[in-house]
């Protein structure tokens, strides 16, 4: 065998090693994303439980939004964040004119559901690509990520204090 039939195998198989790293690298991520949208849910879901039936209505202010349309804003959010993706079609629906209990943690459900199975699909390469603006100035995968987390982490802390104007303990942060 001549030298460059060699080198160019030794170049071959580092190149093969570097981009199993890579991928192994990126799944990794994908698998510790995947565990923190679950998590999320979990949080989200025993919050939504935790609020009486009839206090889904309730607004600290007029303004504001009621605790149940709070719950279906971390739904739509995700699913526009993450629509981006065009991953596992389209995002769950808002249930028409409806913020109770019932419809908005099966709403919660199927929303984190979703977006826990588009996250999984997942690549390396979805986390620096261009995704177009729309609404706002164009985000890599990445943006789009922390935008999610983000936004649900701030909505649901701001769900929680709506709790507690009721007299009701959020659940503990187990993220």
């Amino acid at each position: 065998m001549n030298r460059r039939k060699v080198m160019g195998s030794i170049a071959m198989g580092a190149a093969v090693a570097a981009t199993v790293g890579v991928a192994t690298a990126a799944d990794k991520e994908i698998d510790i994303l995947v565990d923190h949208w679950k998590k999320s849910k979990d949080l989200t879901l025993k919050m939504a439980n935790v609020m009486p039936p009839e206090n889904y209505d309730y607004k600290p202010f007029p303004e504001a939004r009621s605790f149940g349309a709070e719950l279906a804003h971390i739904c739509q959010a995700e699913g526009y964040y993450l629509g981006q993706f065009g991953k596992n079609g389209k995002a769950p629906a808002a249930p028409a004119n409806d913020t109770t209990k019932p419809a908005m943690v099966k709403y919660l459900t199927d929303q984190f559901d979703w977006s826990i199975a588009v996250v999984g699909q997942l690549s390396a390469a979805d986390f620096t690509k261009p995704f177009g603006g729309g609404k706002g100035p164009a985000m890599t995968g990445l943006d789009l990520l922390y935008q999610a987390m983000i936004h649900t982490a701030h909505t649901r802390g701001y769900a929680e204090m709506v709790l507690r104007n009721k007299g009701v303990t959020p659940p503990t942060y187990a993220v």
